[in-house]
């Protein structure tokens, strides 16, 4: 392994490298098939159409879903600006938490300025995590439309807990929609048994895939209500000049990036063959080494230092401004992570981190142990001496 994949740290921003299959099928789906899926009938076309197939066929059962309700998007900010924009209509009231990322917190901003869509944070506990009391609290305060939230935090990587926080909301029946952008491929998701209506998970991050892909999993109560996004042509029933009125293609319109899927298809399959259990187990792993070797380090405050599930994701603040040190670790010793507010300034205000924000260190499944240890020694010697 290079240096490169070595000491990158940047995973929660987008993974690399990839595995293998996953360059292998891109390549491979270029030059041999690059067929539109449902527009014709000839041996390239029905490639594509297979492709599709078996990818909603793996999501659904790596997430927990039925495959007919799994929609493809280019992202999870697509995959939520479908269902927050399906859900909320006017004067509607949403609930969200302190940790969330801009991806929902800008549709939702969208949504109380044109729509006078009411929002409610639901503050959480001293890692802004939403608790399930709290949830119930507010919910028995008044109605709600929509609880949205997510699972694992971008800027800590400690997770909620969306089972419990699923049972809250199908207690009130109110529609929970969980943004799964970083958990999904690192930690056990499963949109029935948590009582999820809409999981919107991104293709680059944990699942392997190219950047340019991801889905909205929808569960059967939210299947007619959410209306498209886009508009436009989908393969099948052309003869008419709205959309499809069934799933997946109602909500599917305009090519799909089959390339991209083709990818992310190869991904998803090397999180099957090496299990969610294992790729946990490595993550806590990197996490813990993260952690032991940070607190060492005098003048660092660290981010999300708590017991709980948690991706290997891990921030800190030390003596120097944030993007100072992510400035010389980059250069001084070629080590890529991210600083500052990372799309999610209302993570940070819960955290006490604004303006400047953090430091994110974020390993990934291919990153050896001992690297972990050479980003620590790197992040020692510039607060010892930063000049």
């Amino acid at each position: 392994m290079d240096d490169r994949a070595r000491l990158y740290f940047d995973n929660a921003a987008t993974s690399f490298p990839k595995p293998p299959e996953v360059y292998d099928a891109l390549d491979r789906f270029a030059r041999e098939n690059a067929g539109s899926a449902g527009r014709s009938a000839h041996e390239h076309a029905i490639a594509g159409a297979r492709l599709l197939f078996e990818l909603r066929t793996e999501l659904a059962v790596l997430l927990g879903g039925e495959a007919e309700l799994v929609i493809f998007t280019k992202n999870a900010t697509e995959a939520l600006n479908l269902a927050l924009l399906g859900l909320l209509g006017a004067g509607a009231t949403a609930l969200h938490g302190a940790l969330e990322h801009n991806s929902v917190v800008r549709p939702l901003a969208h949504l109380a300025q044109a729509r006078g869509v009411n929002l409610i944070e639901v503050a959480g506990d001293e890692q802004g995590r939403l608790t399930p009391d709290a949830l119930d609290r507010a919910l028995n305060r008044g109605r709600a439309d929509v609880v949205v939230t997510l699972h694992a935090s971008n800027v800590h990587g400690l997770a909620q807990d969306l089972a419990a926080l699923g049972d809250v909301c199908r207690k009130h029946d109110v529609p929970f929609v969980v943004d799964a952008a970083q958990s999904a491929g690192a930690l056990p998701l499963d949109l029935r048994a948590m009582n999820i209506d809409a999981m919107c998970v991104t293709g680059h991050k944990a699942l392997f895939g190219p950047t340019g892909t991801g889905a909205l999993l929808l569960s059967p109560r939210l299947a007619d209500r959410i209306p498209p996004l886009l508009f436009g042509g989908t393969g099948s029933v052309s003869g008419q000049e709205t959309m499809p009125g069934f799933l997946p293609d109602r909500l599917e319109g305009g090519t799909q990036n089959a390339h991209g899927l083709a990818g992310l298809l190869a991904g998803v399959g090397q999180i099957a063959e090496r299990t969610i259990e294992m790729i946990e187990a490595h993550e806590r792993l990197l996490r813990e080494r993260l952690l032991t070797g940070l607190r060492a380090i005098p003048g660092l405050r660290i981010l999300g230092d708590a017991a709980g599930p948690a991706t290997s994701t891990v921030s800190f603040t030390g003596p120097l401004a944030s993007s100072d040190i992510g400035h010389l670790l980059n250069e001084r010793y070629g080590i890529a992570v991210r600083a500052g507010l990372h799309c999610a300034p209302n993570a940070h205000r819960a955290l006490g981190t604004m303006p400047g924000g953090a430091v994110r260190l974020s390993p990934g499944l291919f990153t050896p142990v001992d690297a972990v240890d050479e980003v620590l020694d790197a992040v020692g010697e510039i607060v010892k001496s930063p000049r």
